[in-house]
């Protein structure tokens, strides 16, 4: 019997019963390595953030292990590449979002892949649709290509073109009658005018957004000249102030219910054209995201319960997206008193993640009462990583697990803060990440026993535990 006497309040609400059954015996599909991602907006290049000698940043990447970092967003159909061009850096400390134009040249180039060739990571590089301008974005993916062909893992052309025409609601930068005709030979230019100046350039999109149709047609046309077909999306909505509608932000909608989005949808095209997908921007809520949500420790149980969603259907990862900012949805923020860069939250989901997630899936039987799961992957060193996740925000779980009769130690790493809504003191196997960037797990072993690969464990309310057993 694998019992714990975890470190935790269940409140005033006694902890439910749940039973997990993992079939260890039956692996299925595997994580990429590089599953987990950043996604951050274009302009970004234009700030002081980005360099090879940025240690804390390089560092907070490193600890999450291989990624992808995707550059692009909003900001990329308003950044500009000039080849003779190498404006003065903006400070971190004036970070924020911005619509009005910046130019990049070819040092802010250098600098970002110098930055991505310190972290180990690939790169999804974006590159400017809505300027109507195929020379230029040829001009910027040749340059990207040159000094950063060992990172680059695809060249992303334009962002959300679904929402390029203008609407009732929205601005757009393309007439009310613009359509997927239209953004077809836009695409199909800039795509011509990148591979003529590189032949082997490796191309992605379409970077839709929720409730369009245009993947399939994208693929129907597209399949052949793409490596990678993206898309983004966001189960909830932070500008919505009426509570009871449907992408109403709080931490209830969060881990509460699960929200119906068209991103499977746009995998299984993805998947029925023959091409990987990602999704290359995504968080908790739309319009950076909702102060005491998305920054909050809740932010950290969804990512986690999603990025299980997107692998067992076959996704090849998840660009989670934030440009530094403090208070949003940003995994890693930038302190402007301090000028340090550091792990909110939402971070640590994506560090469990990078640490539940090495190997391959295999079935998982959860059944509780309480907002309860269990994730089970296979790693290629034998030992199996068991997710326990309690989104439950009062009920605390006692899980019966039933691992199979091979295991008979197990490590116990718990993910926890000090409450759903705590945006600090956030701990994953005993300790925090360091300033530096830095993380050194102090897994529970001592108290630990299985026998016959059976066993009981505690999750808190609110809280998960990665369990690795071997």
């Amino acid at each position: 019997m694998l019992s714990l006497l975890f470190a935790a309040t269940f409140a005033a609400v006694e902890p439910t019963a749940a039973t997990v059954t993992v079939q260890a015996d039956r692996p299925g599909l595997a994580i990429p390595a590089d599953f987990v991602g950043l996604s951050t907006e274009k302009k970004l290049m234009t700030r002081d953030c980005f360099s090879g000698r940025n240690t804390q940043l390089i560092n907070l990447c490193r600890t999450l292990g291989p990624g992808v970092w995707r550059i692009g967003a909003n900001n990329v159909d308003s950044t500009f590449y000039q080849a003779d061009a190498n404006p003065a850096l903006e400070s971190m400390q004036d970070n924020r979002y911005v619509t009005e134009p910046r130019t990049i040249g070819p040092k802010a180039v250098e600098a970002f892949f110098d930055f991505a060739r310190a972290t180990g990571w690939k790169v999804v590089y974006g590159v400017n649709l809505g300027a109507k301008d195929p020379a230029m974005a040829a001009a910027e993916a040749a340059y990207a290509l040159q000094v950063g062909s060992q990172e680059l893992l695809a060249i992303e052309i334009g962002n959300e073109p679904n929402l390029y025409p203008k609407g009732p609601k929205r601005e757009g930068i393309r007439p009310g009658n613009w359509g997927y005709p239209q953004y077809k030979a836009e695409f199909a230019a800039t795509a011509d005018a990148i591979v003529a100046r590189s032949p082997k350039a490796p191309l992605t999109g379409p970077a839709v957004t929720k409730s369009t149709k245009w993947m399939p047609l994208f693929l129907g046309d597209f399949k052949d000249r793409i490596v990678l077909a993206t898309s983004h999306v966001y189960p909830l909505s932070a500008p919505e102030t009426d509570p009871k509608a449907e992408r109403f932000t709080s931490i209830e909608k969060l881990l509460g219910e699960k929200h119906p989005e068209d991103w499977s949808v746009k995998l299984a095209d993805a998947q029925a054209a023959g091409v990987p997908f990602r999704i290359a921007e995504c968080n908790s809520a739309s319009g950076g995201g909702k102060r005491g949500v998305s920054n909050a420790f809740a932010s950290a149980l969804w990512s986690i319960d999603f990025l299980f969603d997107v692998a067992r259907l076959g996704g090849k990862g998840v660009n989670l997206h934030g440009s530094f900012t403090a208070n949003n949805y940003s995994p890693i923020v930038f302190d402007k008193k301090t000028g340090a860069y550091g792990p909110a939250p939402l971070y640590y989901g994506l560090l469990f993640f990078s640490q539940a997630a090495q190997g391959r899936l295999v079935p998982t039987e959860t059944k509780s009462a309480a907002n309860f799961t269990a994730q089970g992957v296979l790693g290629a060193d034998g030992k199996l990583r068991v997710t326990l996740l309690n989104k439950d925000l009062t009920q605390g779980v006692v899980a019966k697990l039933d691992l199979g009769k091979s295991y008979t130690k197990a490590d116990v790493w718990p993910l926890a803060a000090p409450s759903a809504s705590a945006t600090a003191d956030v701990t994953f196997g005993g300790t925090a990440v360091t300033p530096e960037g830095k993380w050194s797990p102090a897994p529970l072993r001592k108290a630990l026993r299985i026998e016959a690969g059976a066993g009981v464990i505690e999750v808190p309310a609110a809280s998960a535990i990665l369990l690795i057993a071997y």
